[in-house]
């Protein structure tokens, strides 16, 4: 019963990953996730051993028999959830390890049944039994083939297409791989006129995903000759490209590839220029790939489009289910079995069977309340962590107190303080995020941008930076400033510590120069990226930069609390207090505490600005970093993260990608001289790779 329960709370807690929940409810989901299978296990282990030194003493009772009908139900158990196959990326490639629980569990339980079952039970138990045991089997095997599926390199294996050898599946395999877009719609529509209530509802997501899909395929038929309307298909969709580039895959190599080979087949490559062209808009569609790379990698999303998956949940479940509930209640019980165990048989059996066939619209449920309450889903909200207001809280003894006993259960300052600002975080990030795209798309419209050069400073030199126009670099290169300046020394610095220095120079000067009210979008945006560049700093080292050192931060907490610890009570307690203790910070000589030192001399120059320079170049140098850092991240560890609960930064990211911002695979793996936007814009304009009777586009294998 409690295996039971855990599993209805997965059902209903599973949807809620794919959006902004507090870590705390994620740590909850958790402990459900791995106590489901120890608790099934667990079960299963206590039934064989029961049954096992009964029949070996050769005392089968009957009404221990009922008990044996909970064997299956518990492999169905172990199957899981569809909305939770993975909970981190590591899980994916275990899979083999979960074909051998598989192997192991279904054993114990057709053994224990097999030595328990007395010769003279009713055969219509037998039959139920039996039924939900095919049921169990195939449930349980759904999930290490799903995990399988749901690998990261298999998400990107399309060398064979690159190559043109993708051959299309046999009859044997084609029932396990996912049906295109032709034979969704024909089994769509054959099913909803045999089952048409049933069915549609079934299905009704399936037709959501497919919709985007199809008007762009409309646009691209009606703006393409007639005459090649019917030959010509997109090579790689854009939900490809978003699977490549989580895998660390780059995109101009792949280009590259396809342009040569355009070459050598057809001696030029005009042809690259007349098929297809950029699809336009593809900036607003970043959240919903971001989700659908969720569900690829961590839900059965993988599998769930297949014929076979389709034919087993939509005939076989629902009718091995009544049929075994149908047996079970036809059956002689009445004074044959423990009235408790007819009772508990009746609850395990009813709910598994609403759970298996029901579930579908259990999570359509849980998926229109929180679109109701306006959640945002992953990686639509940008996180807030200031380090001097951190200090300031740590100072309170109960937030101390707090924080020491959560750090006793491996749970960080995050789940706490992290979540004050959750309120406004729809705001944060709208205004965010849209103004982030019109920095790219409208305000850069250089394609092959190299993000790295927000850095350069030297007006002589061949690489322009993007971010910082003509007139903020004659600025700071004025007399008044000159060659070794701390902000040019800052800003090539290591790029964790400018990230720091600039964070704590940026906060000094809000609070000294505070901008006039009403609050402009330009400072609203720089204090946003400022706190989240500190949260990834404090909380996500791994995807601010590849060797970042995160001691940088602890070091300049240890360092404001000794400063504070000798100011703060010689202020006095007024709605200036910011201000005034921001001025103290700044007046003091702290040579010993090197970064709070520099980031003092950086925040007094700045602060000689007018305010209108000011704020314009913090915004554009915060700017430059955010867009610096998230190119600069793997797209593994992207992926990773919309497990945990997902990163704005991997908004951005996926919003430089398909720009045509050069990433980090893309200068790994091409030199400078080779890196130009129109080849990886091939991948939009490539030709078709047609076999002789099918053109299969799917990443399946």
């Amino acid at each position: 019963m409690l295996s039971l329960a855990v599993q209805w709370i997965l059902l209903l807690a599973a949807p809620l990953r794919r959006y902004t929940i507090p870590r705390w409810c994620r740590k909850c989901i958790w402990l459900a996730y791995v106590g489901s299978d120890a608790l099934a296990i667990y079960a299963l282990a206590t039934l064989f051993n029961r049954h096992a030194k009964a029949s070996s003493g050769g005392n089968v009772k009957q009404a221990d028999v009922l008990e044996i009908l909970w064997a299956p139900v518990l492999l169905i158990h172990l199957g899981g959830q569809r909305e939770l196959t993975a909970y981190n990326i590591e899980d994916n490639e275990l899979w083999l390890r979960h074909a051998v629980t598989l192997v192991s569990q279904v054993a114990v339980a057709l053994y224990a049944f097999y030595k328990s079952w007395p010769n003279s039970t009713d055969p219509r138990l037998l039959a139920s039994a039996i039924l939900l045991f095919v049921v169990g089997v195939f449930s349980f095997s759904e999930k290490p083939w799903a995990f399988r599926r749901a690998r990261i390199n298999r998400l990107a294996a399309v060398s064979a297409l690159i190559r043109g050898t993708k051959k299309p599946p046999n009859k044997l395999t084609c029932c396990c791989n996912e049906l295109d877009e032709d034979q969704g719609n024909k089994l769509f529509e054959f099913i909803r006129s045999i089952f048409s209530c049933r069915c549609c509802c079934w299905l009704w997501m399936w037709s959501k995903r497919r919709k985007q899909e199809e008007e762009e395929e409309g646009r691209r038929r009606r703006r393409s000759d007639d005459n090649n309307s019917n030959n010509i298909k997109m090579l790689f969709s854009l939900k490809n490209k978003v699977h490549m580039i989580l895998s660390d895959m780059s995109l101009f190599a792949a280009a590259s590839d396809l342009k040569r080979s355009a070459d050598r087949e057809h001696g030029k490559d005009e042809l690259y220029k007349e098929i297809l062209e950029r699809p336009i808009g593809a900036e607003s569609h970043t959240i919903e790939w971001l989700s659908s790379a969720y569900g690829l990698i961590y839900t059965r999303s993988k599998v769930v489009w297949t014929p076979a998956y389709l034919a087993y949940h939509l005939l076989l479940v629902p009718a091995m289910h009544g049929a075994a509930l149908t047996l079970f209640v036809l059956s002689h019980k009445r004074g044959r079995y423990n009235p408790t165990d007819i009772k508990t048989t009746y609850v395990l059996l009813c709910l598994t069977a609403a759970m298996d066939t029901l579930g579908v619209f259990v999570v359509l449920a849980v998926h229109m309340v929180m679109w109701w309450f306006s959640v945002p889903s992953l990686c639509e909200w940008v996180a807030q962590y200031n380090l001097i207001d951190a200090v300031l809280r740590r100072r309170k003894k109960s937030n101390r107190c707090l924080i020491k006993c959560a750090s006793w259960f491996s749970c960080n300052e995050e789940y706490f303080l992290c979540e004050q600002g959750r309120d406004r975080d729809n705001m944060l990030y709208n205004k965010v995020a849209g103004y982030l795209i019109i920095d790219l798309v409208i305000n850069n419209p250089e394609k092959g941008l190299d993000v790295s050069t927000y850095r350069n400073l030297d007006i002589s030199s061949s690489s322009s930076n993007w971010a910082l126009d003509k007139l903020l670099q004659d600025h700071l290169t004025a007399p008044l400033f000159g060659k070794g300046t701390q902000v040019r020394e800052t800003l090539l610095e290591s790029f964790d510590k400018s990230v720091l220095l600039w964070h704590l120079a940026t906060d000094l000067c809000f609070c000294l120069k505070t901008p006039p009210a009403p609050f402009n979008h330009r400072e609203f945006r720089t204090e946003a990226i400022s706190n989240y560049m500190a949260h990834l700093l404090k909380f996500r080292p791994d995807m601010l930069m590849t060797g970042t050192r995160q001691h940088l931060f602890t070091e300049a907490t240890e360092h404001i609390q000794k400063i504070l610890d000798k100011i703060t009570g010689t202020l006095p307690a007024s709605r200036y207090y910011n201000q005034a203790l921001a001025g103290a910070i700044l007046d003091r000589e702290c040579p010993q505490y090197p970064l709070i030192h520099e980031a003092c001399q950086l925040a007094r120059e700045l602060l000689k600005i007018e305010q209108e320079t000011l704020y314009e170049l913090l915004y554009r140098v915060w700017l430059g970093m955010l867009f610096y850092s998230a190119a600069m991240c793997r797209g593994y560890l992207h992926a990773k993260s919309l497990g945990e609960g997902g990163e704005f930064l991997s908004f951005v990211w996926l919003l430089l990608s398909i720009t045509g911002t050069r990433t980090l695979a893309d200068k790994l793996q091409m030199c400078d001289q080779t890196l130009t936007y129109a080849d990886k814009e091939d991948l939009l304009r490539a030709p078709p790779r047609m076999g002789k009777e099918h053109d299969w586009l799917s990443l399946n294998e």
